[in-house]
């Protein structure tokens, strides 16, 4: 688990895209980021057409964790985007770059659902408080780091495990 964090609201549109991993400054940093924000909206089709299904089968509440959404190619490197939904279509993805295994085990999963748990109620938190201004502060931000950090070592093929930065 070494890249981003994405925080997605009910109307889809992004509060929180945020990288864990200090990179090398390059000149195709914002080429990067427009990648990623594209492969996140073509996600947001799998997590609506999970949900179409879900009603049609009838299923009171479908699972607030979607599980492995999206394959993607970000940098020249292989990703997989993992998607967690609350009951207020608030929508998180977690983008994890690929080490040298094929397919997520059950203590990776249990690893993600994990963490999708607290970074769903760190936006609780924060959404509650009356002083509200946004996902983008430092506190905020932080704490994310922060979750993202106490699950790196449990996450399995976690072959370099280096500090997010806050």
């Amino acid at each position: 688990l070494r890249d981003k964090v994405a925080y997605i609201g009910a109307n889809n549109a992004p509060l929180l895209i945020r990288s864990f991993w200090q990179q090398p400054e390059a000149t195709g940093s914002q080429a990067a980021d427009l990648e990623l924000q594209m492969e996140l909206f073509s996600v947001l089709d799998q997590v609506e057409k999970r949900l179409r299904a879900a009603i049609q089968a009838q299923r009171q509440s479908p699972e607030t964790f979607l599980g492995l959404l999206s394959p993607a190619i970000l940098g020249f490197e292989d990703h997989n985007i993992y998607g967690h939904i609350s009951v207020s279509q608030m929508k998180i993805f977690i983008v994890v770059r690929e080490g040298s295994d094929a397919e997520i085990d059950k203590r990776n999963e249990a690893v993600l659902r994990s963490l999708f748990r607290q970074l769903h109620l760190l936006y609780v938190d924060a959404a509650c408080n009356p002083f509200f201004a946004g996902l983008e502060s430092p506190t905020f931000t932080a704490k994310v780091a922060n979750a993202v950090e106490q699950h790196v070592p449990r996450f399995v093929g976690a072959d370099s495990v280096r500090k997010p930065t806050p």
